[in-house]
């Protein structure tokens, strides 16, 4: 089986019909102007939207607390006092996404 690789930052349309549901990926072209090319397709069924769409939740609040996290250790160490870790609490836990959701940073 290949895997083909589609980038988009944006959906361009949804359409469901038959239990199925169509996701017409988008990239921006760089002109502001312009609609986003299409990119590719997201073919899912119906049933797996939910369970998706929890993956995606999930994954979006991970990013915002490592956000966080990197923006406070910034301001602890430009106000020269030591990174939130380093005084001994631990990082908070997450709660793993299941599937294969992996953060590189």
């Amino acid at each position: 089986m290949t895997t083909t690789t589609i980038f988009a930052d944006g959906i361009i349309d949804v359409h469901i019909a038959n239990g199925v549901a169509r996701v017409t990926l988008g990239a921006s072209t760089g002109q502001q102007e312009q609609r986003p090319a299409p990119s590719g397709m997201l073919i899912v069924p119906v049933m797996q939207l939910p369970v998706l769409a929890r993956v995606f939740s999930e994954v979006t609040r991970q990013v915002e607390q490592r956000a966080k996290e990197a923006l406070a250790q910034a301001q602890a160490m430009a106000q020269g006092g030591p990174a939130p870790e380093a005084n001994g609490a631990a990082p908070p836990a997450e709660a793993p996404v299941t599937g294969a959701f992996r953060f590189n940073g």
